[in-house]
């Protein structure tokens, strides 16, 4: 099955890439470490996705351009499967 390119689809795995990075220590982890845990480039698509997480507050981004992101209490629980079907359907 291929991998899904939507924004949202891309949130929820860098999610659980940071989540498995830290577990649950809300902790700055380095995008290029994020990029590299899941095998992609940084690319317009990652972008997309960064700004969907910051919207739906599953993510803290540094300032522009991102160079690390970190965890927030709705992007542990989205990386838990936990994330609110409201957040799921938007987007």
């Amino acid at each position: 099955m291929a991998k899904s390119l939507t924004p949202k689809h891309i949130a929820l795995r860098i999610c659980r890439t940071i989540y498995e990075l830290n577990a649950q220590d809300l902790h700055w982890v380095p995008l290029g470490e994020v990029c590299r845990r899941l095998d992609e480039h940084h690319t317009k698509a990652l972008d997309a996705a960064l700004e969907y997480a910051r919207e739906h507050e599953l993510l803290t981004c540094s300032p522009p351009p991102v160079h690390s992101v970190m965890l927030t209490h709705k992007g542990v629980l989205a990386a838990r499967g936990k994330f609110k079907k409201s957040h799921r359907d938007s987007g």
